[in-house]
């Protein structure tokens, strides 16, 4: 018996083989049966507020209470969190193996912990800015092989959010895609326009209006001059839709692909002062890729103007003649 030599609490008699043992539920310490009903409670009941746990005096390497293994590090409510209390790393849930736990517990991202092949500090030397955004992503992406995730930035702002985070191939095909129908119909799009300038220029050259009814009026009046709007702006609305929930779904993947590979090839770079000028070059975000790609797009539309002009049509006139 492993109580035996232990005294009990009570009336300070040794446990033997045929004493009959109870243990308290709360802090184990034992008593005789006897002793623990004429005391109606454990001996030691007013330190249990205080977590204490009874020790085994006579084989202490035994029967010593083992600690409860430590929990990750919990945060009840992580909408709370602010810049000034955010982890380094951000925070990631992870299901508790007890199902009767209830929800996820969030815990901090440490710095040495992979993430594929790298850690997760050579993925924030590369991120730089708002890394506790994008390491739980990277963190998802890795143990569960998922591909989508949702970034309201790539949804608001679409092939101007991969040129700030200098993700220019993807920046400028996102916007292409946003502009080809415009640009195969370019004729009627920029007819459409010209006659919008038309009708709010005419409106704005007439009188001051004397009342509120003159300016219904000419307000109804304006809503009737205005032309139809053409075809490819309608479908080209919805190709933007489109195009703006697919760099919201896949825009936080995508970016992580890109940050793996400027680790790839700063990994060939054998100088350390070099490697971390190449991350910084290639790493972080930047207001020129946005203002480069906002120029390229003019360019693109100038050279699409220029060649519409010179033939004399657009792309979707010159492909009527051969389609009957």
């Amino acid at each position: 018996m492993k109580y035996d030599g232990v005294q009990c609490p009570v009336c300070l008699k040794a446990f033997d083989s045929s004493s009959d043992v109870v243990v308290c539920p709360e802090c184990g310490t034992p008593h005789h049966r006897e002793c623990y009903e004429k005391t109606g409670d454990c001996i030691n009941a007013a330190k249990h507020s205080a977590d204490f746990a009874w020790v085994n005096p006579v084989l202490p390497a035994v029967a010593e209470v083992a600690k409860a293994p430590e929990k990750p590090q919990t945060i009840d409510n992580p909408t709370i969190l602010t810049k000034e209390n955010m982890p380094k790393n951000g925070v990631i849930g992870e299901m508790p193996a007890d199902p009767m736990a209830g929800g996820p517990i969030y815990r901090e991202i440490k710095g040495n912990e992979k993430i594929g092949e790298y850690t997760v500090d050579e993925y924030a030397s590369v991120i730089k800015q708002n890394v506790p955004k994008f390491m739980p992503k990277f963190m998802m992406f890795s143990k569960t092989n998922r591909k989508v995730s949702w970034n309201w930035a790539a949804f608001f702002f679409g092939p101007f959010w991969f040129a700030y985070r200098r993700m220019y191939g993807y920046a400028a095909a996102a916007l292409l895609l946003v502009f080809f129908i415009p640009f195969v119909f370019f004729n009627s799009v920029t007819d459409y326009y010209n006659d919008v300038t038309s009708v709010y220029g005419k409106a704005l050259t007439q009188q001051a209006y004397t009342s509120a009814e003159d300016m219904n009026k000419a307000a109804e009046a304006l809503q009737d001059e205005m032309p139809e709007q053409p075809f490819a702006l309608t479908a080209s609305s919805y190709v933007e839709m489109a195009v703006d929930v697919i760099c919201a779904l896949f825009g936080n993947y995508l970016y992580m692909k890109k940050c793996t590979k400027v680790l790839d090839k700063a990994k060939t770079i054998e100088d350390a002062e070099k490697r971390k000028v190449f991350i910084a070059r290639r790493g972080g975000r930047t207001l020129l890729g946005i203002v480069l790609l906002i120029v390229g797009f003019y360019l693109v539309a100038l050279v699409v103007g220029l060649a519409t002009a010179t033939l004399g049509t657009d792309l979707a006139t010159f492909l009527q003649k051969f389609i009957k």
